[in-house]
């Protein structure tokens, strides 16, 4: 569920208060509860503007992510390294995980969708045109016609 930044801004108001906004229906209270404490901890670290929804996806290199992999398998936790980073846990996640299968290089970022055709394989058709004769070139007027 996305979270208007001022509704984040009030919740961690009350959350310092001692007090809590009321729970969404679709959500579990203490999934809740860790999520506007998740968001107290970046504010902290970050600023104001690091609960803001941003538009631009930020493409993270292979380095930057080996360093985050790398603090966690010494021994930091993945939810403090993540809030640490502004990044959600679940990302970091993911990353370890493709570390630990395939090693630094699944750690580069690959880009999406098909791959090209080799240009060996592709068919050039030549086709030749050939000049048409007057009854030819009538009769091809008159079909389009």
């Amino acid at each position: 569920m996305r979270y208007s930044y001022e509704f984040k801004r009030k919740a961690i108001e009350l959350f310092y208060r001692g007090e809590w906004p009321e729970t969404p229906n679709e959500v579990l209270t203490y999934t809740f509860h860790e999520r506007i404490r998740c968001w107290a901890k970046q504010e902290d670290l970050h600023g104001l503007d690091i609960n803001k929804l941003y538009v631009v996806k930020k493409n993270w290199h292979p380095e930057d992510k080996y360093e985050l992999v790398y603090q966690v398998l010494s021994g930091e936790t993945i939810h403090s390294v993540a809030i640490a980073a502004g990044i959600n846990s679940g990302l970091l996640y993911q990353w370890i995980n493709k570390y630990k299968t395939s090693g630094y290089n699944r750690l580069i970022n690959k880009t999406n969708g098909r791959q090209s055709k080799d240009s060996n394989m592709r068919v050039t058709k030549n086709i030749l045109l050939r000049q048409l004769n007057e009854s030819e070139y009538e009769k091809l007027i008159c079909l389009r016609a």
